[in-house]
């Protein structure tokens, strides 16, 4: 994570109360979320992971390894969210959810399109079964946003 997200992180966490972040994950617990999903994830969700687990702010949060445990299957983790979506959408085995919403929702790390070492984010349409745009070219960009958005005054 970048220093400007740090600083964007923490502007979050002053101007919301209602911020929660899943914990700091271990590489040991990323590295079995990728054998869990049978995929690789990307460097910048990588370094998310490890910095914040995952959350911010509370039913927006984006998912994550909750208190550096991946076999943990609450909603808002990564495993259970991408389980879940490959059962009830037939969500491809290249995607990683990253964010999950009233079953409607669903934005992925799409793993299938690799750049060097990250991969864009897409929205994955429930109802249609496929993806139906990009949302950014990497996890840095969607975070900054994500973060941009929440600290807006």
């Amino acid at each position: 994570m970048d220093y400007y997200n740090k600083l964007l992180v923490q502007k979050l966490e002053s101007l919301h109360e209602d911020v929660f972040w899943q914990g700091a994950a271990s590489i040991d617990q990323i590295d079995t979320l990728e054998q869990e999903l049978k995929l690789e994830l990307s460097k910048s969700f990588r370094t998310f992971l490890e910095i914040l687990g995952g959350g911010g702010i509370v039913d927006e949060e984006i998912s994550g390894i909750e208190n550096n445990n991946v076999s943990l299957k609450t909603g808002g983790t990564v495993l259970r969210d991408t389980l879940e979506c490959r059962k009830l959408f037939s969500l491809p085995d290249y995607l990683a959810v990253i964010y999950y919403k009233d079953q409607e929702v669903v934005w992925c790390l799409d793993t299938s399109k690799r750049n060097n070492e990250e991969c864009p984010v897409v929205a994955f349409d429930v109802f249609s079964k496929e993806i139906s745009n990009k949302i950014a070219n990497n996890f840095d960009a969607f975070f900054k946003e994500y973060l941009e958005l929440r600290t807006a005054m």
